[in-house]
């Protein structure tokens, strides 16, 4: 239980303790696994060369025999006696068994490792043997000289020999022999004219297997020899191969890594690795040239890394002493460590354990500190609050009472405000204002005094690189900065350094504020009066926009060309547009309107918006008399915030996206009234065209409708001009009256409204292309 409770009081040691713990084990267990793996790979190389040592004796051993047999086979080949048994015919004689006995004595009797030499005759078709008869007859030979297309020079051919024929199977072994031929030209069957042939016994090759296989008998190792054609030699006659599964998995394993790799299989040796009956394998190989051998040696992996076990073990048992022995020093390490966070922890908490709740120690000591910090915090804005009281009083009582006030109140007021500012220098007036200030006020009020103190200690900052000044926080939306200049011509680089505050803070606290900038003040006592005056000034940020800097001259360069008349004759021109329900022209003129107010002062800016938005209600009201469906008046225009808008360009987004939805309100209701009233003129028009007196003057009077509304209807909704649309109306209805009848052409014209013939024909032929008996004599042939 002391050992749980520890750990939960002690986290962040635990916590030190498992980190170099594991650090420790990680370091341990890879210098270990390197180990291993070294020692893993010097014990392969060692195995793979021995068995290539091995290999490289036996293929020694092969090609030097090899050599000798060639040797042999072309002294022999060369020998004049040998070569007239060769090319002996039917009709010559010699002494056969001289020659073959003298072979006997000089090269068989001297060469243990030779079983016979055959002397071919292609006349005779014949071999003359040392070995048995004289006159020998061997069909396996000749089945396997009749195998090639080219019969092999001085190459050894491992064959079955005669007598294994006779012995049966089990002298397989004994009598398999290695063939080697000497001959020159061929005759049309490719039957040799004359050879030599030594059979050579593998005894001698056998023998030297089996003795390599003594010095290696400490280990489980098995040789294999290849021929030419991949196939498995015999080479032990009470073990053969052929039938042996290990023997020809071997050699398959062999075939399939030759095949598989191109690359490799052109390399004279190597090795590689292979399970085999679930027991894995190293198998070495190296290729004879001389004779197109391959010598393989498998080897059992769990032989050649029989002592990697026991290395593996004592890596174990060594890795985990060190790692106990590293347990002991890491937390020893660990308490030496944990000492300073262990000494803080009895220094803010009972009996130094975490309370409940902490997730460690750094996790409690993170909360005490912001604790201490917070009230750090709140003792310091008790402290700076009470300082920026005194100095919000001294402001005030210069800025409204300096005019009353004596040189030496002023002098001790100053002095309170700042030591460094002076009354003989003098002054200008700043009046900072906080944008979007109804924004502002919905943070939380830690996030607001941030803001404002930030406001004041970053314009501060800059302001006293080169003026002696005072900020003070105003409590509401605004700061006053009273500063000294030397002289009026230092008024631009106080602009200068409000705009370098203004943007560093938008940048770095997303707030952003307008400055107005009093004319230099020469006298203290004019400091009450050029205060209220920047005030007032600061308000023209309605007109310049958020971030503004305001000053004098620039006010009095936009209120200089507009007075309050010229608006409000624009007033009515924008308000009739409204009421005819153009959009685009609605818009046109609602820009144009506040180009111009904005040249106005203040007030009447003030006074000039709320004139236009008294002037859109009415006109609502007025066309809201003659509609059927009324126009709503918008809510912006009912809202008082829309006069609480600290911008006049937000001001007139409001005010235009209520003029918009009013314009297409009418804009709807009057195309609505123009369909109702194309609607009925078509009616009329439909009714009366055979009245011949019908005409435009007759429709605009009884609708009520002045001409030229009724000609615009008439264009907008028929695509032509009233007396045209009549003229049409006639031509249909006579058309209709000439299919549909036998009438003539003067009591038509009667029934449709038209008295003159000729006008008649010339609108007939106009709109059809035909005269009317024309028209009439074409549809009769049809």
């Amino acid at each position: 239980m002391s050992l749980i409770r520890l750990f939960q009081e002690k986290k962040y040691l635990l916590r030190i303790f498992l980190w170099i713990t594991g650090v420790i084990l990680l370091i341990v267990v890879s210098f270990s696994a390197l180990v291993y793996v070294n020692v893993e790979k010097k014990v392969f190389k060692s195995e793979y060369e021995n068995s290539q040592k091995v290999l490289s004796q036996m293929k020694y051993n092969i090609d030097y025999l090899d050599t000798m047999i060639r040797n042999i086979t072309l002294s022999t080949y060369g020998s004049n006696d040998v070569k007239a048994l060769m090319y002996l015919n039917d009709e010559e004689t010699y002494e056969h068994l001289n020659v073959i006995n003298k072979l006997n004595a000089t090269i068989v009797a001297n060469n243990p490792f030779i079983q016979s030499i055959y002397i071919y005759n292609n006349h005779k078709k014949l071999y003359y043997s040392t070995y048995g008869d004289l006159y020998h007859k061997d069909a396996e030979l000749d089945k396997v000289l009749q195998s090639y297309t080219n019969i092999p020079v001085l190459r050894a051919i491992v064959r079955r020999s005669a007598e294994a024929d006779d012995q049966g199977a089990g002298g397989a072994a004994a009598n398999t022999v290695l063939s080697y031929v000497m001959y020159e030209t061929t005759d049309r069957d490719n039957r040799m004219d004359g050879a030599i042939i030594l059979n050579i016994k593998l005894d001698w090759l056998v023998d030297n297997i089996r003795a390599i296989n003594r010095i290696e008998a400490g280990a489980r190792s098995e040789l294999y020899i290849l021929d030419s054609g991949n196939g498995l030699m015999e080479t032990d006659p009470g073990n053969p191969v052929q039938g042996s599964t290990f023997a020809n998995t071997i050699r398959q394993a062999y075939v399939d890594q030759a095949s598989g790799a191109e690359a490799r299989s052109a390399q004279p040796s190597g090795f590689f690795n292979r399970s085999i009956g679930g027991e894995k394998y190293i198998i070495s190989f190296i290729r004879l040239e001389k004779t197109g051998w391959t010598l393989l040696d498998a080897k059992p992996y769990k032989e050649a890394y029989a002592n990697l076990k026991q290395l593996l073990d004592t890596i174990l048992l060594i890795t985990l002493a060190i790692f106990a022995g590293a347990l002991l020093l890491t937390l020893s390490v660990s308490r030496g460590i944990y000492k300073p966070v262990r000494r803080l922890m009895e220094q803010t908490s009972h009996g130094g354990s975490v309370t409940p709740g902490a997730k460690d120690e750094f996790s409690y000591l993170t909360e005490v500190y912001r604790k201490s910090r917070e009230q750090l915090y709140e003792y310091h804005l008790e402290k700076n609050n009470n300082t920026g009281i005194m100095k919000l009083y001294f402001l005030k009582r210069l800025l409204v009472d300096s005019f009353s006030m004596s040189g030496t109140a002023f002098g001790e007021a100053l002095h309170s405000l700042h030591p460094a500012l002076s009354q003989e220098k003098p002054f200008v007036i700043c009046v900072l204002r906080i944008d979007n200030y109804k924004l502002f006020m919905t943070k939380s009020l830690v996030e607001r005094e941030l803001l404002r103190f930030a406001i004041a200690n970053i314009t501060t900052e800059v302001i006293s690189r080169s003026f002696a000044h005072q900020t003070v926080d105003m409590k509401d939306d605004s700061f006053t900065i009273l500063l000294n200049i030397d002289s009026a011509l230092q008024a631009a680089l106080v602009e200068e350094l409000l705009v370098e505050a203004q943007r560093y803070i938008k940048e770095h606290y997303k707030i952003s504020f307008s400055v107005a900038i009093s004319e230099p003040i020469e006298h203290y006592q004019a400091i009450a009066a050029a205060y209220s005056h920047t005030f007032t000034n600061s308000s023209y940020r309605y007109v310049q926009g958020h971030m503004a800097v305001i000053t004098q001259a620039e006010i009095d360069e936009q209120t200089s060309s507009m007075d309050m008349e010229q608006v409000m004759e624009l007033t009515g021109k924008f308000i009739e547009v409204v009421k005819k329900g153009d959009p685009v022209r609605s818009e046109e003129k609602f820009r144009e309107l506040f180009r111009n107010i904005r040249k106005l002062e203040y007030s009447d800016i003030m006074l000039a918006s709320m004139q236009v938005v008294h002037h859109l209600k009415k006109a609502v009201y007025e066309m809201n008399r003659t509609l059927k469906e009324p126009i709503h008046i918008h809510a912006k225009l009912l809202n008082r915030e829309l006069y609480e808008e600290e911008t006049a360009e937000q001001f007139e987004e409001q005010l235009l996206e209520a003029v918009q939805t009013m314009t297409s309100e009418r804009k709807s209701a009057a195309e609505q009234g123009n369909q109702v009233a194309a609607d009925t003129i078509k009616a009329f028009i439909d009714s009366n065209y055979f009245d011949s007196s019908l005409s435009a003057t007759d429709i605009s009077g009884m609708m009520r409708l002045s001409a030229y509304k009724l000609s615009k209807i008439s264009k907008e909704h028929f695509g032509m001009s009233i007396p045209e649309y009549i003229n049409q109306v006639r031509l249909t209805k006579a058309v209709e009256w000439m299919e549909n009848s036998k009438l003539s052409i003067q009591e038509i014209m009667r029934r449709v409204g038209i008295e003159n013939e000729s006008y008649f024909y010339k609108l007939f032929k106009a709109k059809f292309g035909l005269t009317p008996r024309e028209y009439i004599a074409g549809r009769g042939k049809g």
